[in-house]
């Protein structure tokens, strides 16, 4: 079996119901099932997704159990893969997987069968922690020496890493602990020094791990033990391979002996009184994966009482006390078909990817971006290419590595634009290509009007995107400033399917509304390159009358780099843009009427301090804080760095809590802010 003859398999096996197989269909799955375990442990180099594997693994052992079947693939743990460059040495215990669980109705039947084996009639207490995406390492501790590291492998034999064990830091070479003592943890690759390592591959074309348990995995099964010490790995103890010696302790008291050992356990860890209170614990979790830097793909419910362990037993493949609960999947693989050459409101150009559709996270999602064409060739996906995707906690999905390469296309830049046929340029040390064809371009068009209409710049209510489009392929709107001619295509409008006269004059009435407006909100309208919101507020000191930018009275390109935060290439499209689009700017100037704030010196308490926002708050919206943070001198940054003061958090705060507590950033909660302000 090829690869690709395995992924188009798995793909038809993830369709089909497992009570509805075949016997040759079950011995094809069999072959299906090795061949991606071999892939997985021995290679590092996965086809399929987690998830997808543990789907097919599933049917296997539903398949077993339908027809009582004396071979048990589906109880083979780990590589069963003869080859190895490492001596084999056997676990005095055998390393066995978890069984998984993805819903409530699971964990009850979990608590359900667990009672009846203990022929327990009381509620059952448990303990819940992290289930790190890690290896699995048995270390050896001999008179309190380290002496031995093996890995899972095939849960009975494991593979001899010692040496390679030895690089990792916060690995205990002695403990306070005079005879044999055998430890399990899983090791594990940070997230940062994930991103950092794929980063360094993309660089200097090295292969891309599509996933930290890979790269930590591959790190660690290397010859080279410098390869190890390099990857910054880690580790966390979770399990003792003889567990005899805890007999009548709880799993939260033995958790705290391998700490009080120095040994680094997981930070989080939840005693539960019964099953009731996992699944609420569960439903609590939030986005805790976006405040740590590991990867977790789900947690490990385990029996407190473990003295109930050698009762409750196992079975070949699993543990009965504990189970895994896991997250919704995450990564899935799905087919590239092909990619449309997105030109934006700049001209910038950016291919998306068309994706044969697939469901992540509860959404069927059909297109990616692929940011830039240096993206593309770092990735080495073409059009063809089967591929990893990743949509996390809602957000915009994103190939992150090729699964199955095919024999497709390359993917590069078009010659000329797709929408007007304007040859493309390309910015000089920039990965960024783009239509110069800035108001000729009428995808650029399409967007620009999209945007200036929208509730950050001109906010006229009632006028949407799907309206400003058709309005521009209609003709009503060729340039900004038509905007506020629209009322002479009034009579055509309400021609049209679902324009009524209510919501049209409606429209038009908040049209007459916004000929009003503040210089800052004018710049930020005008589509100027690399001119947002901060900035345009601080260009807006340049211009003190219609004058000014009419006759564009702007000072030279050295004063104006003199501005906080503009560097020589905003200066430069800023004059630029003047230059070449005076006829646009006085166009719209002569449907407006400018207002110029007075400009009064003003020293704040907090006048340059650079704060930061993160997460929700109840009673303001995100705007009307960075309202009152410009207000009262403070200046607005939107993402953490060392140069930022002080964090703003609200709830279900994210990364940049973390990154902030990490730095040394003071945080403020809404109370603290107000009280500063």
């Amino acid at each position: 079996m090829d690869i690709q003859q395995a992924f188009g398999l798995s793909k038809e096996f993830l369709e089909l119901s497992a009570e509805n197989f075949t016997k040759e269909q079950v011995q094809k799955l069999w072959e299906l099932v090795a061949f991606h375990s071999e892939l997985y442990y021995r290679h590092e180099n996965p086809i399929i997704s987690d998830s997808e594997y543990d789907v097919l693994f599933k049917k296997l052992e539903v398949w077993e159990k339908l027809y009582k079947t004396d071979i048990h693939i589906s109880s083979s743990v780990g590589s069963n893969i003869e080859q190895s460059s490492f001596q084999k040495v056997a676990h005095s215990r055998a390393m066995i997987s978890l069984d998984n669980t993805y819903n409530e109705e699971d964990l009850h039947d979990f608590d359900t069968r667990l009672s009846r084996i203990l022929g327990e009639s009381s509620e059952l207490s448990y303990m819940i922690e992290f289930k790190f995406d890690g290896l699995g390492i048995e270390l050896i501790y001999e008179e309190g020496i380290l002496v031995q590291a093996i890995t899972r492998w095939n849960g009975i034999l494991g593979e001899d890493v010692t040496q390679n064990i030895m690089q990792i830091s916060n690995i205990p070479k002695t403990i306070d602990k005079k005879w044999r003592f055998e430890v399990r943890w899983e090791v594990v690759m940070p997230l940062s020094s994930f991103h950092r390592l794929n980063e360094y591959a993309k660089q200097h074309w090295q292969k891309i791990f599509s996933n930290p348990r890979n790269a930590a995995s591959g790190s660690l099964r290397v010859l080279d033990t410098s390869i190890t010490k390099q990857r910054d790995l880690m580790y966390f103890a979770y399990d003792v391979s003889d567990t005899s010696e805890f007999f009548g302790w709880t799993y939260k008291d033995m958790i705290e002996y391998l700490a009080s050992l120095w040994f680094d356990i997981s930070s989080y860890f939840t005693y539960c009184e019964n099953i009731s209170e996992v699944i609420s614990s569960i439903e609590k979790i939030g986005n805790i994966k976006q405040q740590i830097d590991f990867e977790i793909d789900g947690l490990v419910i385990k029996l407190n009482d473990m003295s109930l362990w050698s009762e409750a037993w196992f079975t070949q493949h699993h543990p009965r006390y504990a189970i895994a609960y896991k997250f919704p999947a995450e990564i899935v693989t799905t087919n590239l078909l092909s990619v449309e050459h997105s030109i934006g409101r700049t001209g910038s150009i950016t291919p998306v990817a068309n994706l044969e559709p697939v469901c992540i996270w509860g959404a069927m999602i059909r297109r990616a971006t692929l940011h830039n064409y240096d993206e593309v060739a770092k990735l080495w996906v073409r059009v063809g290419d089967s591929v990893f995707l990743k949509r996390a906690w809602e957000v915009i999905p994103k190939i992150i590595s090729v699964a199955v390469a095919g024999i497709w296309d390359d993917i590069v830049p078009p010659k000329y634009c797709p929408s007007c046929h304007t040859q493309i340029l390309k910015d000089t040390d920039k990965v960024r290509y783009y239509c110069p064809n800035s108001y000729g371009c009428p995808a650029q068009m399409h967007e620009k009007i999209a945007f200036a209409v929208w509730k950050h710049w001109f906010d006229i209510d009632g006028f949407w995107e799907k309206q400003a489009q058709l309005f521009y392929t209609l003709w009503f709107i060729e340039h900004i400033g038509d905007i506020f001619r629209l009322k002479y295509h009034k009579k055509t409008i309400l021609q049209l399917d679902w324009f009524k006269e209510k919501s049209v004059e409606n429209l038009l009435t908040w049209i007459e509304k916004k000929r009003t407006l503040d210089i800052v909100t004018f710049l930020k309208a005008l589509w100027i390159p690399w001119v947002g919101k901060k900035t345009a507020k601080t260009l807006s000191v340049l211009f003190h009358s219609k004058d000014d930018i009419c006759y564009q009275l702007l000072p030279p390109k050295d004063v104006i780099e003199q501005l906080p935060d503009i560097g020589p290439e905003v200066a430069d499209w800023l004059r630029n843009f003047f230059m070449t689009q005076e006829q646009e700017i006085r166009d719209v100037l002569s449907e407006l009427t400018l207002i110029f704030p007075e400009k009064k010196i003003t020293q704040w308490k907090y006048s340059g301090k650079k704060i930061c926002i993160t997460g929700s708050f109840e009673w303001f919206s995100r705007d009307q804080l960075i309202e009152i943070l410009e207000s009262q001198g403070w200046n607005f940054t939107s993402s953490v760095s060392k140069n930022t003061d002080y964090l703003l958090a609200g709830e279900k705060a994210g990364s940049k809590l973390k990154k902030a507590t990490e730095l040394g950033v003071q945080v403020l909660d809404l109370e603290g802010f107000l009280i500063k302000s």
